[in-house]
């Protein structure tokens, strides 16, 4: 595969990322003066779009698998940018509940499970793969970094409206250009059937599959939880330390920023699956035991580095181990599943967590947290054994 359409196939990622996801948190703001309602009623959409995309992470996998994937990655972009221009004229929760169940469908097909799907099917070789994986998500690290300030912007000058339609129009622009550098690669993957019964069958799941997929599926989703967790209770626990709200919304912008290092070591060298699946627990487990059980601002920065840095190159790790030790033929469907329940742990951890936070104090849960990841790197470790047997 061309490196012109890997990278662009990125730049959609952060385009895509940045105004899908992101950007509902600076919306709260001016929605809620405009709506008249709180921001735990407007929150809920966003949840809502969460557990869309969560309940289709598996049914899309197998699409994936059926050679479909370009199909539902153009067409999710398409409907989102509808979606935008549909959610700049709600009048009402509702309205904007209704968005955000279609938004959820965007997010499911759009993001980065479906580029990795298409990518893991574009590209044989492994070492390769998780090359053009880095790649794309070196530029999708980006979109909070880009998106959030621009909404923003685009909202204080223009309105939260006018803004929603500048970036569906912007969605557009970005769809057309990766139509244009992607897809005579990847359309190709997904062969014209006249009918269901012609799709080929998807190749049988190892026997060991249930209990290797519990193994694997663990680590993951502990870790999600733990970087909502941790990007719900950063800033307030920091201003409960004394550091003013703009030092810590700083301290916590790094978490994202910090991401970066890790994908590009990925990108730079190919690295063993035990550095793939085991180093990336550990560091995000040690930054937050820094970031609890120290209260200094320079122990709070290197606790947000050390688990960004980690949370950077878990993100490239399951996709990467899943293609290895299920075959490209049943990874679409294994990755939906795991992605599944991560997207479950995405959407409950904001709550769980401060509710968790009001009972046991902030430096007891981000130690515990710490704790249950130290506690799951032995799993890691069975999964990158096997990883390591499976690619040799």
């Amino acid at each position: 595969m061309k490196k012109e359409a890997i990278w662009a196939l990125g730049a959609s990622q952060c385009v895509y990322w940045g105004i899908f996801y992101y950007t509902f948190g600076v919306m709260i703001v001016p929605m809620r003066a405009e709506l008249g309602v709180s921001e735990a009623v407007l929150a809920g959409a966003f949840s809502l779009g969460l557990a869309t995309s969560a309940l289709l992470a598996s049914p899309f996998g197998r699409r994936l698998d059926e050679g479909r994937g370009w199909t539902f990655f153009r067409g999710g972009a398409l409907g989102g940018a509808g979606l935008l221009l549909a959610w700049s004229w709600v009048a009402s929760p509702l309205g904007l509940y209704l968005v955000w169940i279609g938004l959820g469908v965007t997010l499911a097909t759009s993001l980065y499970e479906a580029a990795f799907g298409l990518l893991t099917r574009a590209i044989s070789d492994p070492a390769a793969r998780l090359n053009a994986m880095a790649s794309v998500t070196i530029l999708g690290g980006l979109a909070s970094t880009l998106f959030l300030p621009l909404a923003a912007g685009g909202i204080t000058f223009f309105g939260w409206r006018v803004t929603l339609r500048i970036l569906a129009v912007l969605v557009l622009a970005t769809a057309w250009l990766t139509e244009k550098k992607t897809s005579s690669e990847l359309r190709a993957l997904a062969p014209a059937y006249s009918s269901r019964d012609e799709l080929p069958a998807v190749s049988p799941i190892p026997p060991v599959a249930p209990f290797t997929r519990l193994v694997l599926t663990v680590p993951f989703v502990a870790a999600t939880f733990a970087a909502m967790a941790a990007a719900t209770l950063v800033v307030p626990t920091l201003v409960a330390r004394g550091q003013t709200l703009a030092a810590a919304s700083g301290i916590l912008a790094a978490l994202g920023v910090l991401q970066l290092p890790g994908r590009l070591w990925v990108w730079r060298r190919s690295l063993s699956p035990r550095n793939l699946l085991v180093t990336p627990l550990i560091l995000q487990a040690v930054g937050l035991a820094v970031f609890g059980g120290l209260h200094a601002t320079w122990t709070a920065i290197l606790g947000v580095a050390l688990f960004g840095l980690g949370a950077g190159i878990h993100t490239l790790a399951r996709p990467w181990a899943v293609s290895v030790l299920y075959g490209v033929a049943a990874s679409g469907a294994v990755n939906g599943a795991i992605a599944r329940h991560q997207a479950i742990a995405r959407a409950a951890g904001p709550f769980c967590a401060a509710a968790a936070s009001s009972y046991l104090g902030a430096t007891a849960l981000f130690l515990s947290l710490a704790g249950t990841l130290a506690m799951l790197a032995p799993l890691s470790i069975l999964t990158a054994r096997q990883a390591a047997v499976k690619a040799a």
